[in-house]
């Protein structure tokens, strides 16, 4: 998955991204995470907020099954995901957000959001 993978899956919404990370090391079953970030006014860096993607390394040997899945399956659910984080109420963008995104058993698997 790339940084232009992304912004052609996410259109207009690529723009709320405030930060990509791309992980390196060694591969693991999590391939893409996606975090909300409330502002801390008066905290140590008030101004991280938003949304933060990161990417995960792969096996070379799955990559390219992998990088389908992603667009076909969990790109369009991110996108969505990220419009209702922009919109979302203050009571939601006031607490911290998690949902990730797992490679097992040849198929991407969602995981419980967390808050």
């Amino acid at each position: 998955m790339t940084r232009t993978d992304l912004g052609e899956a996410l259109g207009e919404d690529f723009q709320h991204v405030r930060e990509l990370e791309f992980s390196g090391g060694v591969p693991q079953d999590w391939v893409l995470a996606v975090r909300w970030r409330p502002g801390r006014a008066g905290g140590m860096h008030p101004q991280v907020y938003g949304i933060a993607l990161s990417v995960h390394p792969v096996r070379s040997a799955d990559r390219a099954e992998i990088r389908e899945a992603l667009r076909k399956d969990v790109l369009p659910e991110l996108r969505s995901w990220i419009t209702q984080a922009v919109t979302a109420p203050e009571t939601w963008t006031t607490a911290s957000h998690w949902l990730g995104w797992q490679w097992t058993e040849r198929r991407v698997f969602e995981s419980e959001e967390t808050s």
